[in-house]
């Protein structure tokens, strides 16, 4: 879960951009491995006109479009429509399933229980239904670095205290292209936050996620993630960034596709 909402307010922060623009943006993201120094696929972005389209390494694809978020599946020919009764679904699930691990620690011996109990609630604040707030932090450490050529401003990102990730950051205005990033990710963010009130145990982790990482105000050529304080093996980096004209095709769902329920998405 906690990997997912990073995935979504990263996404949501690259997203979108400003309407009178002629031509979209197009990027590629590529997961660097430090130690072997290989590098492969892990999003292409398109964005035009207040949309925005990304696709994983896996094929699926999101799409960001008039408010509403949509996870197409290419392969399955599905997608999900994330809106409020989508959202509402989750939260029940999500209610659900925190009853069962209430039930299952209730059985177990009292020491072993206040073990799991802190776990859970050092791991998921805001989700772990012991009234703690999942918190994000987002600091200027006032050093620059170079990433593909391109100066960059380090942030460190703090999730519940701890350092979490580490974003090189440079400012939209130094980037080929007239989309208003910055704008849109506001609109975006807003309506998300709109349908997650539906599903409280989300809405204050969203909003925390959202409000924080709009912070930076630029977008991350690099982000490096930290484990137990330490940095882990591999960063994601912006291998291309060009303006282009993108089809209004790619911001739509394929005609014939089926749409999934938030079940039968779990179920799968």
């Amino acid at each position: 879960m906690k990997g997912h909402m990073k995935r979504i307010a990263l996404a949501a922060l690259v997203s979108c951009a400003g309407s009178l623009a002629t031509a979209g943006v197009y990027v590629e993201m590529v997961n660097h491995n430090l130690s072997t120094n290989k590098s492969e696929l892990a999003q292409k972005m398109y964005v035009q006109g207040g949309l925005g389209r990304f696709v994983d390494e896996e094929g699926r694809a999101t799409l960001i479009k008039n408010g509403t978020l949509y996870v197409i599946d290419d392969k399955e020919k599905t997608y999900v429509v994330f809106d409020k009764a989508t959202m509402e679904s989750l939260a029940k699930t999500l209610n659900e399933a925190m009853a069962k691990m209430k039930e299952q620690l209730a059985k177990m011996p009292p020491e072993q229980r206040a073990q799991m109990e802190q776990m859970l609630s050092s791991q998921m604040p805001g989700l772990a239904g012991d009234g703690k707030q999942w918190t994000v932090e987002v600091m200027d450490t006032g050093k620059s670095e170079k990433v593909e050529g391109r100066s960059c401003r380090v942030w460190d990102v703090k999730r519940n205290g701890e350092l979490d990730d580490q974003l090189c950051v440079v400012p939209y205005s130094a980037l080929p292209g007239k989309e208003n990033f910055q704008t849109v990710f506001a609109e975006f963010a807003k309506a998300f936050e709109e349908m997650a009130k539906s599903a409280p145990m989300l809405s204050g982790v969203m909003s925390n996620e959202f409000s924080a990482q709009a912070k930076v105000n630029g977008f991350p050529v690099r982000s490096r993630s930290y484990e137990n304080g330490k940095l882990v093996n591999e960063e994601q980096v912006m291998r291309v960034w060009r303006e282009e004209n993108i089809p209004a095709s790619m911001f739509e769902v394929p005609a014939g596709y089926k749409r999934k329920t938030m079940e039968e998405l779990a179920a799968h």
